[in-house]
């Protein structure tokens, strides 16, 4: 007879990132490079997948440019206190993933910048993220997340 395997046995697969993982390896199913949900497959199709998207796959350089402005605007307990303050209703890592992305766009578009040095630095405080728009900022953050905060009703 077969062996089925379990969910658990299998993998998960990012479609984000275009790479497998196995359960240990993700946060609580989440991708551990861009923290997008991630969905159950089996070994064949982890390295069927794997092999076809090899040359689809996201660059590491990209992957690392995304992590290093992660960390420029979490840093200092700052995303933690967006996160608080807005009090929207999911998790910490997928609003981080989301407000990166937002700040992604914001770069792209022209209203962010992030300042990094030259060479790589041990001071943190080289490294930030300045806006030419900061109300940009604040719109598009509550444009974001408007259908994700948690209102409490009046008593």
């Amino acid at each position: 007879m077969p062996r089925v395997s379990s969910t658990i046995d299998g993998y998960l697969w990012c479609d984000t990132c275009r790479r497998s993982y196995r359960h240990g390896e993700t946060e609580d199913g989440h991708c551990p490079v861009c923290h997008t949900d991630t969905r159950p497959i089996g070994k064949y199709q982890a390295i069927v997948r794997g092999l076809m998207s090899n040359e689809l796959a996201t660059p590491e350089i990209y992957t690392k440019h995304r992590q290093i402005i992660r960390m420029i605007w979490t840093r200092n307990g700052m995303g933690e206190q967006y996160y608080r303050a807005l009090g929207p209703d999911l998790s910490y890592n997928r609003f981080e993933a989301r407000v990166t992305e937002l700040l992604c766009r914001g770069a792209r578009e022209g209203w962010v910048r992030f300042v990094m040095p030259a060479a790589p630095l041990t001071d943190e405080y080289a490294y930030k993220v300045e806006f030419d728009d900061e109300t940009r900022f604040i719109d598009e953050l509550e444009r974001e997340f408007a259908a994700d905060v948690q209102t409490t009703p009046n008593t």
